[in-house]
């Protein structure tokens, strides 16, 4: 149930980051909320996403970024975020196992 709350939390993440409002906090509470319930539960992700899409997170909030790379910076966070939501999902409602 944890899991499926982290998942709506995702959703609203990317929702943030469709509408370019890159200032928002609501990107790093998603990167909390994921090294909180991977911490405390049975939950495996890979490394290499989480931490990756954490930095991306928090790169996406500079101002001093040109247009077009932020919103590459910002395709890549929002990527990382519905991969790792899909690897949520698929431990939820599929087998249990991650896919990678």
């Amino acid at each position: 149930m944890t899991t499926l709350l982290v998942v709506a939390l995702a959703v609203m993440a990317i929702v943030y980051l469709s509408k370019k409002r890159y200032e928002s906090n609501i990107p790093l509470l998603f990167y909390v909320a994921t090294i909180m319930l991977t911490g405390m539960s049975d939950r495996s992700l890979n490394a290499y996403l989480l931490y990756s899409g954490l930095a991306l997170a928090l790169l996406v909030r500079f101002e001093f970024m040109g247009k077009g790379f932020a919103k590459f910076v910002a395709f890549l966070a929002t990527s990382s975020i519905g991969l790792i939501m899909w690897v949520f999902l698929v431990e939820v409602f599929g087998d249990g196992l991650a896919p990678f």
